[in-house]
């Protein structure tokens, strides 16, 4: 079973199973696929959600939901996951150590940005619609879940070029989330919050220089502020 698990882990085959499930779903019924992402968890009470007509956008109450788990919480821990990698990877003997060997995925960053945009334009020039061009910031970010898959599968791991691709991925979307964030806003975006990293950085540089080992220090005061 411990083998079997392993296999599964190292090949993704969860995820894969998951994006394809998701996809047929979303074609056959996409109504219903809408309402069990969207559909409101009430098994922990009614604090961990609003109702519909006391909808306050400045409250910090919110719907529960299946979107909310994926993109609030597990993004942010597969975030946390892929940042350790990069760290690692700068470290000394890593794959991008010393830092002058990060400028080369940081460069291939904007073919990473430019090259989707370009041919999503092209495309849509040949086969699509004057009033889809609104859309070409979508593709500007990169799946990093699938490309770090993908990358596993053809170098194997630990291979250099899993960091490589890995930093490329994360600063693509990193240039993907500030393109929808002043192109696709739902609302005007609350740049003063953006503040918070500072102390956050602040507190995790004074946990670093006091040696502290735990990880968990980190995440409760440094990851509460960012």
């Amino acid at each position: 079973m411990a083998r079997t698990v392993e296999r599964l882990q190292e090949y993704s085959i969860p995820l894969i199973a998951g994006v394809c499930l998701a996809v047929i779903w979303a074609n056959v019924s996409p109504h219903s696929y809408h309402a069990a992402v969207h559909a409101p968890f009430h098994l922990f009470g009614d604090w961990l959600h609003s109702g519909a007509a006391h909808a306050d956008h400045s409250s910090w109450e919110h719907y529960f939901t299946l979107h909310f788990l994926i993109n609030d919480v597990f993004m942010v821990i597969f975030f946390g996951i892929a940042a350790k990698e990069i760290t690692e990877a700068c470290l000394p003997n890593g794959a991008l150590n010393p830092i002058s060997k990060a400028v080369n995925p940081m460069f291939a960053t904007i073919g990473g940005v430019v090259g989707p945009v370009g041919m999503f334009l092209g495309l849509n020039a040949l086969f699509g619609r004057s009033e889809w061009t609104n859309g070409w910031g979508i593709p500007t970010a990169t799946d990093i879940a699938l490309a770090w898959l993908v990358a596993q599968i053809v170098f194997g791991k630990g291979h250099p070029a899993i960091s490589f691709l890995l930093l490329l991925a994360v600063a693509d979307d990193g240039i993907g989330l500030v393109i929808i964030a002043l192109f696709y806003p739902k609302e005007d975006p609350a740049w003063l919050w953006l503040l918070l990293l500072l102390p956050a950085m602040g507190v995790a540089g004074f946990l670093r220089w006091r040696n502290v080992r735990s990880w968990i220090p980190y995440i409760i005061f440094g990851g509460t502020l960012s």
